[in-house]
């Protein structure tokens, strides 16, 4: 991600963990399908400022079919509640279409809060991006609104 596009909203605001100037996005996301395997990538903090918009993404990927969704939630610093709704939400909505929703790499961040919850278990969890998910596409950062969880 060596380009900074635009960012996603207008006012910024303060984050939950205070870790990005408050005029900085707090998280990037970034989106490519290939062939069966959609690779949704997330990086920065998800919280209640943003977890709709990782859900709103993964939802329209439902929407495109693709049999395989692979998160890579590796870069991901800050992880709230509502981050485990919207991926619980989509893995249901896959799960009811056939598909099948994996989460790559994730951040120590990330299994530490899944795995306190008990929702570690309720996930593909997987070490590597699926093959045909390899590459980048174009992330586009997200600046919050309101404030964080």
């Amino acid at each position: 991600m060596s380009q900074e596009p635009p960012g996603v909203g207008c006012r910024p605001g303060p984050t939950a963990s205070g870790s990005s100037p408050p005029d900085e996005p707090i998280m990037w996301l970034s989106c490519e399908v290939r062939g069966d395997v959609a690779r949704v990538t997330v990086a920065g903090e998800i919280d209640l400022s943003n977890a709709h918009l990782v859900a709103e993404l993964l939802e329209s990927i439902v929407v495109v079919r693709a049999p395989l969704v692979a998160v890579d939630l590796s870069a991901v610093t800050f992880f709230g509640a509502y981050g485990i709704s919207a991926l619980l939400r989509a893995q249901r909505q896959l799960t009811e279409r056939g598909g099948r929703l994996t989460l790559c790499q994730l951040s120590p961040v990330v299994r530490r809060v899944l795995d306190v919850t008990g929702t570690l278990t309720a996930f593909e969890v997987v070490e590597r991006t699926p093959v045909g998910a390899a590459g980048r596409g174009l992330a586009r950062p997200v600046i919050p609104i309101g404030t964080g969880s």
